[in-house]
């Protein structure tokens, strides 16, 4: 059964459907702006991180990393629950997990204790997103899923302004401890009101009346999704975009503006509160485009050669101005996360019976990315760890090591993209 067949039988207009729509889709965006805040924070939290805890380059970018490994390790198995429990009670139950995890972080004292946290956070946190995105796909018209999606997309980056400039005052009055601490607290609340207010679908869709798939056909339907000859394309397109965006906003700027430009916690907060703005703002656009244009591709192929040209700006301009550095930045942000225009190429090459399944085994993508690109910066920053300007600090060489390394990693993925996630409108 196509999308269009399967939504033909709802009437998306009927009171009953607006009103669940409404406390979903407010639900869905509080959790996931949470969310985003807590895997955000470390952006500001890194020279904390270093001086407090004595953490290295490495650990920190490890610390990051492992955030999102607990994230790609659950993707697949949530698309799995989703089409067989509804992303309600699979979000729910996982979050009670993740705030465990987010407590841990909060207090803990070592680089294991911080690890096993952001782990453990990952994991909670893993189905919110794609959870939302599914509950968008089976209570809207197909027609409004790629500007849904862009806007749940936008919303979450209220966490990472949360995360900026606002997280730094909330440090000066109660400390990163009690204040992260506080967004966990928070997202526990998000989880009781997912099991108490949400729905998985409207009352009448295929999806309340259907059967729950037995073990082997749910494998089967896995089998189908990464034979498509699309996949490889959106698994290059799907392991660039996040992944290089947050290496910089959530993790190496504000040592780079220390170590390299002499600015301080308060000018990095300003400068990451108006990029994770600007991040809003593409994501928003990037979904909207592709819904207006018709076609995902020259969004996806548009916004990847303006990451990869400001990455390539950065690595290969030494000496860069402070005011030339902070323009390429906030070029880099607006067009560096494309999701919104994968997802729904993705969207649009599987039947409702697989929606769980596809978009989450796209998703996963994005987190591995994340998961590798981390930690491998943290090696790379280490290697160059000697001949800072002051005790302590990294050297520019190091940093431009960095901004190669994404600009080569946005260049394959895009030209993966480019040779094999062809697009036909179902």
């Amino acid at each position: 059964m196509s999308t269009s067949t399967a939504s033909a039988s709802i009437d998306f207009d009927a009171p009953a459907i607006r009103r669940g729509r409404v406390w979903l889709f407010g639900v869905a965006a509080l959790c996931f702006i949470l969310c985003q805040f807590t895997r955000s924070v470390t952006g500001v939290l890194g020279p904390t991180l270093r001086d407090e805890i004595g953490l290295t380059a490495e650990q920190l970018g490890a610390v990051t990393g492992v955030f999102f490994w607990g994230i790609a390790l659950m993707q697949i198995p949530s698309g799995v629950l989703f089409d067989r429990y509804g992303p309600r009670l699979t979000v729910a139950l996982a979050l009670f997990g993740g705030v465990v995890g987010g407590l841990l972080f909060a207090f803990g004292r070592s680089f294991e204790e911080l690890a096993v946290g952001m782990f453990v956070l990952g994991f909670g946190t893993s189905a919110v997103f794609m959870g939302a995105i599914v509950l968008i796909a089976r209570w809207w018209p197909p027609s409004r899923f790629a500007t849904l999606s862009a806007t749940m997309m936008s919303l979450g980056y209220v966490g990472n302004l949360c995360a900026t400039e606002p997280f730094v005052w909330i440090m000066g009055w109660v400390g990163w401890r009690w204040g992260f601490a506080a967004a966990n607290v928070a997202l526990l609340a998000c989880a009781v009101a997912m099991l108490l207010v949400v729905r998985d679908a409207p009352a009448g869709s295929d999806w309340m009346r259907r059967k729950p798939e037995p073990l082997l056909s749910v494998v089967r339907g896995l089998g189908e999704i990464f034979r498509h000859p699309a996949m490889p394309g959106l698994v290059g397109a799907a392991l660039i975009g996040y992944s290089t965006n947050f290496a910089i906003r959530g993790l190496w700027i504000g040592l780079y503006l220390l170590d390299i430009h002499d600015l301080g916690t308060a000018a990095t907060g300003r400068l990451l509160l108006v990029m994770a703005a600007l991040g809003t703002v593409g994501i928003f656009i990037a979904g909207w485009l592709a819904e207006r244009i018709g076609s995902p591709r020259p969004v996806v192929m548009s916004f990847a050669g303006m990451s990869f040209l400001c990455m390539a700006t950065l690595a290969l301009w030494p000496g860069i101005p402070t005011a030339a550095l902070i323009a390429v930045l906030l070029i880099f942000s607006l067009f560096s996360n494309f999701f919104p225009a994968i997802i729904e190429h993705g969207r649009s090459l599987f039947d409702d019976r697989l929606r769980g399944r596809s978009l989450t085994s796209i998703n996963v993508w994005v987190f591995v990315g994340v998961g590798v690109t981390q930690p491998v910066s943290g090696y790379i920053m280490d290697a160059f760890a000697s001949g800072g300007a002051a005790p302590g600090a990294l050297p520019e060489t190091a940093y431009r090591a960095l901004f190669a390394y994404l600009a080569a990693l946005v260049l394959t993925g895009a030209s993966f993209y480019a040779l094999f996630a062809r697009y036909r409108r179902r």
